[in-house]
């Protein structure tokens, strides 16, 4: 049997539920609510980009959660989530086709979190960046949190 999954969660949707005082703390974390009743999917680079983020130390460290916080915080989303992801040929791909179209920077994440929705036949992005993913795959469904409905 396989599992069909109605949408692929950003990386930004993750840590805006997963950090209290985010802007976006209280739409995204309702997603992640059992009692929507969307299959959802995170794309597994994204959990090292969330991880990354939310232990990140410095001036431009907004979160500071310890690894064990992050890593705690991490395994909640795993519990309500499934894992997908592309193969280490599709990685590599997508990197190769990123660089070919002239892509520069982190936007690389979004194009990767893309293609795996692709990849998987996943219809839907949930994101907080709506214009980098409607630009780098106008073909999905690209939503926030607030647009995508409950079951």
């Amino acid at each position: 049997m396989t599992l069909t999954i109605d949408a692929l969660i950003d990386s930004n949707v993750i840590i805006a539920a997963l950090a209290g005082d985010h802007e976006h703390h209280a739409s995204s974390a309702d997603l992640f609510d059992a009692g929507r009743g969307h299959v959802l999917g995170v794309a597994a680079h994204s959990y090292a980009e969330v991880y990354s983020t939310l232990t990140r130390r410095g001036t431009h460290a907004p979160f500071r959660f310890t690894a064990e916080e992050a890593w705690a915080a991490l395994e909640s989303v795993r519990t309500v989530t499934h894992l997908i992801g592309l193969t280490p040929a599709q990685t590599f791909d997508t990197v190769r086709s990123y660089a070919a179209d002239g892509g520069i920077g982190a936007r690389l994440y979004d194009r990767m979190i893309g293609q795996t929705a692709v990849v998987h036949g996943v219809p839907t992005i949930v994101t907080w960046n709506i214009g980098h993913m409607r630009g780098l795959f106008p073909t999905l469904d690209v939503r926030t949190p607030r647009d995508f409905p409950r079951a």
